[in-house]
This record gives structure tokens, C-alpha cells and sequence, in this order.
């Protein structure tokens, strides 16, 4: 997609174009997702919240698609960057008792303003700070979350060493999905594109009870050290990642819940990072940059769970040989490629169809490990991310890791998807892995 940049008088630009894969997530608002990506961070010690405050601003010029909102042109959409970005609501300092109550508060509310992406709160507990941030999936997808955690902190550090420390716009970074195009030699992505071409149709979905939206609530299942070295080191004896194993514990868990019959190959998507595929010395911005696979396995009779492991690891493999993330990738491509009123009516058709049917694959999104992040000299004490509430008959399970606490989550809306059925498939998938340590 080609669009001219207009730049202010201080070069930086007013507008860019929006990818494929940001208009994808921008219209998964329209009843597939509340397309919030968000994280909760908790230090033990107490920060500065004029400093913090300050960071969140610099980080709208930092990563300047931050700073944006996202315009529904009926050709082409575009990012436009928010005028009187100082006079605007970036930042929150809220005073609270209850962490749990606070932190849940957070992760339920919206955005101040129409059409933001990026939004901070610290919650000021009697003994710690917490900090709740919330991106827009327009602008982001979970890694480029976990960067944002980073850039964040290290913000913050350097405004703690020198309270005039201000950024400079990065604005060669790319937000498309070149780079990972061309280290699989793909020059023209769009000769691959089959508009004619059918996938398998949605086998299952998670138990649901209607699509009225209602309240949101998170349901989370947590790991420890020893835990997740137990789980981590099962794995590594049987030569497969983390993500097998718990993609494993899923499926078991499915099978038990729905009560699947035996030897029909069940449907969940695997979402798939692309920016492994190029090295890190690319230039890429926060950004949407994933894919996902059509993982497909089958329920046996009183299998074990090496049994399992082994069956999800080879059609894994499998996958992985056969550019499995590939067909994901062109078709955010060519969403990107064809007007935006054309790309709405495709994917209000696909809702509806998956409304129609009950059916929709469920998700697992493995976010991986968030590395350790330090706002001056402290270090946080917990972090993990927070995916965004899937509608019915939709449904996703995500996963993160910080200094080896596995965090399991999801995100669901009652009365579509009731409570004590997310609970039991939390449960059964907590002892599916609990019973590897």
C-alpha cells in the first residue's frame, strides 16, 4: 500500500498508511474482540509518577503510531497522528487498597478518548505500585506489547538519570510485513494470493451460551518457579517447546470439556510471530506482525500425555516444514491491498458465518517471556499480559512468562461464555500440566 507522508514543520510525519494487519485488528472491534492488549506490572517499591507520566508522552514520539488514530477512509485507511498530543489523557495515578479489585477495574475500562492506542495507569497500593497498561490491537499485537513494556522502562531509567531526556523518532523502522517476506524470497507476496481458495471449515468452539457481550472478566491460572522449570524440563526430555506442551494440555483439556469423539481432528489456531523469521537487527516498529496455524489433532481413548505430546509435536513439525504461517500472512496482505469498505464486508462475513455455525477455532497465543524490566533501579516483580476479550463463539487462551512465572489467562465476557466452564477448562489444564512436575 502507497501513501504519500505528509511531514509537519519538525519532520514528523501526520500520517501513515495503515497495514493489512492493522485494519484486521482495527475491525475485529465490530463483534470479534474489545481489541485491548493490555499488561500489569508490579514493583515493590514505590516510583515517580510525574516521571512515569513524562515517559508515556515521550513514548508517543518514540513509537509515533502511538500518537495516533486510525481513520476509516472508505478507500484506504490511514493512521493520523492526534493534534495537541499534551492536552490529551495518556496517563492515570489512581490510590487503591485492593489490588485485585483495582487492577481489574483497569483491565475492564476503556480507553479516555475515541480512537487512542496507548494508555497508562499506576495503582498506588499501602506496600507496592502497579502498573496497568492498555494498546489498542490496532496498533499492536503482543509482541510489540512486550517491546512497549520495555520501551517504557527504559524511558522511565533514563529520565531518572537525566530528567531532560527526550527521543528521537526511529521513522525508518517498517510496520508492514516486508522484512518477513523477503527471508522467505518473496518479492510480489500478492501472486500468492487465491481469493478462490478454501480452508477447512471451524470443527468446535469453546462452550458458549449466546453473543451477548456483557461483562468482561479475566480468569488466570499461575505457575511458579519450580513449577515452570518442572514443565519447561519435561518438555526439553522430550525434545519440543514449552508451547507444544501447553498446546498439548489444551487440546486435552478441550477434549474433555466438549466431550470430542474419538479420531475427528479438532481445530485450534497457533498463533505465529513473524518477526522470527528475520533477524533483530531489522528495523521494525511496534507493530502487528503475526500469523497463525491451523493446528488440527485428534482425540484418542485413554491416551497419556506423552502419548499426546508426541501426536502435537509431529503435526507441529509438520506445520513449521510447510510455511504453515504463510497463507495467514498473505491474506493480511491483501487486506491491506483491497479497499477498506471491501476488507469490513469480508470480515463482518466471516463473524457472521461463525455466528451462524456456533462454530469458531479456539485461540492460543504464546507471548513468551518478558524479559525483566527495571523502571530506575528497581526491578518489577510480576508482570504479565492480559489478551484481548474474544466475542463468542470466539475464544482464546494466552500465555507469558516473567522471570519463570508461567501465567495462563483468559478473557472472556459473561453471559456468552459462563465462568465456571472458563474455570474448569483453567483447572483441567492447570492439572494437565501440574501433573508433569
Amino acid at each position: 500500500m502507497s501513501m504519500n507522508i505528509m511531514k509537519t514543520e519538525n519532520e514528523m510525519p501526520k500520517q501513515w498508511p495503515a497495514t493489512g494487519q492493522d485494519v484486521f485488528n482495527h475491525l475485529a472491534k465490530h463483534g470479534t474482540s474489545n481489541i485491548q492488549i493490555q499488561a500489569v506490572i508490579r514493583l515493590e517499591g514505590r516510583l515517580d509518577e510525574v516521571l512515569l507520566k513524562k515517559a508515556v508522552r515521550l513514548s508517543l514520539d518514540a513509537e509515533p503510531i502511538l500518537g495516533c488514530q486510525f481513520i476509516e477512509d472508505e478507500k484506504t485507511a490511514y493512521w493520523q497522528r492526534f493534534e495537541n498530543l499534551d492536552k490529551l489523557s495518556w496517563f492515570e495515578f489512581k490510590q487503591a487498597k485492593d489490588e485485585e479489585e483495582a487492577v481489574m477495574q483497569f483491565l475492564r475500562s476503556s480507553f479516555p478518548l475515541e480512537g487512542q492506542q496507548i494508555l497508562v495507569r499506576l495503582i498506588r497500593l499501602e506496600q507496592a505500585d502497579v502498573i496497568g497498561v492498555k494498546i489498542n490491537h490496532a496498533a499492536s499485537d503482543g509482541r510489540g506489547a512486550k517491546d512497549y513494556l520495555e520501551l517504557l522502562a527504559e524511558i522511565y531509567t533514563k529520565l531518572s538519570r537525566n530528567s531532560s531526556f527526550s527521543v528521537t523518532p526511529d521513522l525508518e523502522k517498517r510496520r508492514d510485513q516486508k522484512h518477513y517476506f523477503d527471508a522467505q524470497g518473496i518479492s510480489e507476496p500478492m501472486a500468492l494470493f487465491n481469493p478462490q481458495s478454501e480452508t477447512l471449515p471451524p470443527t468446535w468452539a469453546f462452550p458458549h451460551h449466546g453473543i451477548n457481550q456483557g461483562k468482561m472478566h479475566i480468569a488466570v491460572r499461575r505457575f511458579d518457579n519450580k513449577a515452570f522449570d518442572a514443565i519447561k524440563a519435561f518438555g526439553g526430555r522430550h525434545g519440543v517447546t514449552l508451547n507444544t506442551v501447553i498446546l498439548t494440555a489444551y487440546y486435552r483439556s478441550l477434549f474433555k470439556l466438549l466431550g470430542s469423539p474419538y479420531g475427528e481432528e479438532m481445530e485450534i489456531y497457533v498463533t505465529v510471530d513473524l518477526r522470527k523469521f528475520f533477524g533483530e537487527d531489522k528495523k521494525q516498529a511496534i507493530s502487528n506482525l503475526s500469523s497463525f496455524m491451523h493446528a488440527r489433532l485428534a482425540s484418542i481413548e485413554e491416551e497419556s500425555f506423552e502419548e499426546s505430546l508426541k501426536r502435537t509435536a509431529k503435526m507441529i513439525d509438520g506445520l513449521k516444514h510447510n510455511q504453515a504461517e504463510l497463507p495467514g500472512a498473505v491474506v493480511m496482505e491483501a487486506l491491506g491491498s483491497i479497499d477498506f469498505s471491501n476488507a469490513f464486508g469480508f470480515l463482518q462475513g466471516a463473524r457472521q458465518q461463525a455466528v451462524d455455525t456456533g462454530k469458531s477455532s479456539p485461540l492460543l497465543s504464546n507471548i513468551g517471556i518478558i524479559p525483566t524490566l527495571y523502571f530506575g533501579e528497581q526491578a518489577a516483580s510480576h508482570a504479565y499480559i492480559v489478551t484481548p476479550a474474544m466475542y463468542a463463539p470466539g475464544f482464546m487462551m494466552s500465555a507469558s512468562t516473567y522471570q519463570k512465572t508461567l501465567t495462563l489467562e483468559v478473557s472472556y465476557c459473561e453471559p456468552s461464555h459462563e465462568k465456571e466452564e472458563v474455570e474448569l477448562f483453567l483447572t483441567q489444564i492447570s492439572d494437565e500440566l501440574k501433573s508433569l512436575v
